[in-house]
């Protein structure tokens, strides 16, 4: 036996294996061997040269022929024994006669006699029983080793014997597995002998060779730092390699201690040359069983597989509510078969390069219990995504088992510390569209769960197939879910269509031709340069001359060549495009805002120089068309009776609406007032619009203004910065649309009244609709606590924008304090 310091035990590649395993075939003899069609053909062929390490204590086994023990019965000779010579006739002659005969099954091979355990030959009965009763498929791959290893700890008179399956590293080389069956309950302590035991197995990976060491602490590779003062370090050991019938390494064995057998007198405490044969004819026969069981257990692998295929593809046929419902569904389908903990589906976030829009988390919980919870990327602290991010990047499939020793590879430094100790193994890769092939996400397994071992191990080339089907169907489910989306909101969207067409109606050419020909009054008559302006007691015919005349005066009518019949049958459309039913938001509310934005742009003399001409027209069209349609009841409410609007957005649904069908009116045919402008300009019209629009949705001026208000304050606005541009102009746009709190107190205590008229009767269907208590300022029953309400409207919503509504409030205050009653007229 070769001497070196243990620290080289696991150092020799399994190229060299793979060479000294060469040159063992090249010394071995070929032997006889069975027809292909025998049910135990093709088994392992390695053939043992005399010597495997080069010293005293080396082992010198005999070739192992599957022919010979599996023949004795017929006449065949054992290993090593004489044959009598044949004659090439009589050598037909024998080989005719045998083909005619048909398989004999093993169970029929017995032995004709035994002289201690396994009769201490090539030959074993229970092997060879073992091998053709189908044990591996019916009891399982680890109940097989562990009766062979217990079998063979009796046969050679071991104190214990392990195996230890071998797998492919990164290397393309051989190394363990960490899959490891003994013979014997596993002691926690024994820590130092199991490091010695894996070092030893690790250098039969590495050279291929056996090795049957007399005396351990004799041996130079023994390294007495991982000595075991408790006694139970190893004495002597004896370990060897294990193939299949295709000349393949699938595993290590190795017996340790000798002991003294029963009936058998052993006045040496070590394996001997005897001991090594039978444990390599029975390692032989192991390997073959291992090819039945892994045979067994692909055949059972693929019809769970083919059984989560099924389930997979019928989920696709089902309609599910939200994307995290069918992701749900998805893990719940591939988690029992893989034994993971939680499967995580990132969704990518175009926008930005290393984030996502969000995740699905599902968790195992067992006895079919499955936890699922959706995380945006405010709360993803608990997921580690540097993986995904790094297969996201890389387009490749990631399988790390163990998550602990992978900081060391560059790109994935802080992996270790971001997984934590919740981490331990984990399998990842791409989910890709299945359009157009781009990826659009990743999966991941976490923590593949092994109930023997009470800790989670690595994830195999099944699961790696299983996770590649899953994020196929993922991408295909998704593709799918938004085809469904699109289809369902068209169809909301067409619902909601013919609605506002079966209630609004055309303009007729009359009501057309008096607005266009009528002579449009100068703003100074119509006050609307004026900020304590009232539509209130305007006629119709009146309101819509002074949106026109707000058009001219801003010179949008000269500057984008607007047709003024479109623009006189645009205004109409639009005032028709206001519900007369609805207390409070109705056309004089739009005109009202309209104005209002008009005289902050000419009534401030720098501000209109400080926007463009089509900024300035995307404002007004915005003013005039922010509440189209708007149907006296709020985005909660909408929300909450599921109406097709709410389908159709989700959120800010009266906005979008109102955006919605402010488009439709401009593209009606003869309102068209946007047709001059280039394709360039009208994009970027639209664009605007839409923002100032949204910007009206008082939850979203909440999130905005703290940033206006520095910039106010600081007198830092930059008229060259978009984004400050951005926030002025929805500053605007809500300013201009509480501008009624600013009016003189008739005006503003009769809005207050239509208001008010408008909650209470959302407050009233909530109540009788979904028997639910409004809150305070829809509900009627609080009427009389309105005054107070209203001055909390102006602290929290008017007041850090407008100065100059102190003085309602404080009327509003004395209405509070009972100095006047009776002031909101109010139906019901």
């Amino acid at each position: 036996m070769a001497n070196g310091s243990s620290s080289g035990l696991s150092s020799r590649s399994s190229k060299e294996g793979a060479r000294s395993k060469k040159d063992v075939h090249s010394r071995t003899p070929q032997q006889c061997r069975r027809r292909e069609s025998h049910p135990l053909e093709s088994p392992s062929r390695r053939r043992f040269s005399g010597s495997f390490l080069e010293s005293s204590s080396s082992s010198t086994v005999p070739s192992v022929d599957w022919g010979n023990f599996l023949t004795l019965e017929m006449g065949a000779h054992p290993p090593g024994s004489p044959r009598p010579p044949r004659s090439p006739r009589s050598r037909r002659s024998s080989l005719s006669s045998h083909s005619m005969r048909p398989p004999v099954s093993p169970r029929l091979l017995r032995s004709p006699r035994r002289s201690g355990p396994c009769g201490r030959r090539a030959s074993c009965d229970w092997m060879v029983e073992m091998m053709g009763g189908g044990a591996p498929c019916r009891q399982g791959l680890s109940e097989v080793c562990n009766k062979v290893l217990q079998h063979v700890s009796h046969a050679i008179a071991a104190e214990q014997c392990s195996f230890a399956l071998v797998a492919d590293d990164r290397a393309g080389g051989k190394g363990l597995s960490g899959v490891v069956f003994r013979s014997y309950k596993e002691d926690p302590q024994g820590q130092s002998q199991r490091a010695c035991e894996k070092s030893f197995m690790e250098l039969v990976v590495a050279t291929g060779k056996s090795i049957n060491i007399k005396n351990v602490f004799e041996d130079a590779r023994f390294s007495p730092e991982v000595d075991d003062l408790s006694g139970s370090r190893p004495k002597c050991l004896l370990s060897l390699p294990v193939y299949n019938p295709r000349e393949e390494l699938v595993g290590v064995a190795i017996a340790i201690n000798k002991t003294a057998a029963a009936g058998i007198n052993y006045n040496q405490h070590f394996f001997s040359e005897e001991d090594e044969k039978v444990m390599t004819t029975h390692m032989a026969m192991l390997g073959v069983i291992l090819d039945n069981a892994l045979l067994c257990e692909n055949a059972e692998q693929e019809s769970k597989r083919s059984q989560v295929l099924l389930d997979l593809a019928r989920l696709l046929q089902e309609r599910h509510e939200s994307r995290e419902s069918l992701l749900n569904k998805l893990a719940s389908t591939i988690l029992p078969i893989t034994r993971a903990k939680l499967c995580t589906v990132f969704i990518i976030d175009s926008t930005k390069k290393d984030s996502f829009s969000y995740i699905i988390d599902t968790e195992n919980m067992g006895l079919d219990e499955y936890k699922t919870s959706c995380k945006r990327e405010s709360d993803v602290n608990r997921i580690c995504h540097a993986y995904a991010v790094h297969v996201k990047n890389t387009l490749k499939e990631v399988n790390v088992a163990n998550v602990s020793t992978e900081g060391s590879v560059s790109m994935l430094d802080q992996m270790t510390e971001e997984a934590g100790d919740e981490m331990r193994t984990l399998v990842c890769t791409p989910v890709r569209n299945g359009r157009d092939g781009k990826v659009i996400g990743v999966c991941q397994l976490v923590n593949k769960q092994n109930d023997e071992a009470g800790k989670a191990e690595s994830f195999g080339r099944a699961d790696e197939r299983l996770l590649e089907d899953f994020a196929l169907y993922c991408g295909v489910s998704l593709q799918n879910f938004e085809i469904q989306q699109r289809a369902e909101q068209t169809r909301a969207k067409q619902e909601v269509t013919r609605e506002i067409l079966s209630y609004h109606m055309s303009a007729t050419e009359e009501e057309i031709m008096a607005l266009q020909e009528s002579s449009i009054p100068p703003a100074q008559n119509l006050s609307l340069l004026d900020f304590h302006f009232s539509d209130f007691g305007l006629p119709d015919s009146v309101t819509t001359q002074a949106t026109v005349r707000m058009f001219i005066d801003l010179n949008l009518v000269q500057d984008f060549d607007i047709d003024y019949k479109s623009l006189c049958r645009w205004v109409l459309s639009v005032r028709r495009g206001y519900r007369r039913d609805v207390a409070y938001h109705n056309w004089n509310h739009a005109l009202s805002t309209a104005q209002s934005m008009f005289a902050l742009l000419k009534g401030t003399g720098h501000l209109q120089s400080h926007f463009s001409s089509l900024e300035i027209l995307a404002l007004m069209i915005a003013t005039l068309c922010h509440d189209l349609d708007h149907r006296g009841v709020s985005n909660s409410y909408i929300a909450r009776s599921q109406q097709p609007l709410a389908q159709l957005y989700g959120h800010s649904s009266l906005e979008h609406h109102h955006y919605d069908v402010c488009v439709l009116i401009l593209n009606n045919p003869g309102s068209e007032i946007l047709s001059g402008l280039s394709q360039e300009n009208y994009q970027q019209c639209l664009q605007m619009i839409e923002k100032s629009i949204l910007a009206t949705d008082l939850a979203l001026y909440m999130t905005k203004r703290e940033a206006f208000f520095q910039m106010a304050e600081k007198d830092n606005i930059r008229w060259q910065d978009e984004d400050h541009r951005e926030l002025l102009k929805s500053m605007l746009m809500t300013a201009s649309d509480i501008s009624a709190i600013t009016k003189p107190w008739p005006v503003q205590k009769k809005a207050a009244s239509l208001i008010a008229s408008e909650f209470f009767a959302q407050g009233d269907r909530e109540k009788n609709e979904f028997n639910i208590r409004p809150i305070d300022v829809m509900n009627r029953e609080n009427s009389t606590r309105f005054p107070s309400m209203q001055v909390e409207y102006i602290n929290g919503i008017c007041a850090p924008l407008y100065k100059g509504c102190m003085n309602n409030r404080e009327n509003w205050e004395r209405l509070a304090a009972g100095e006047e009653d009776d002031v909101f007229e109010t139906d019901g």
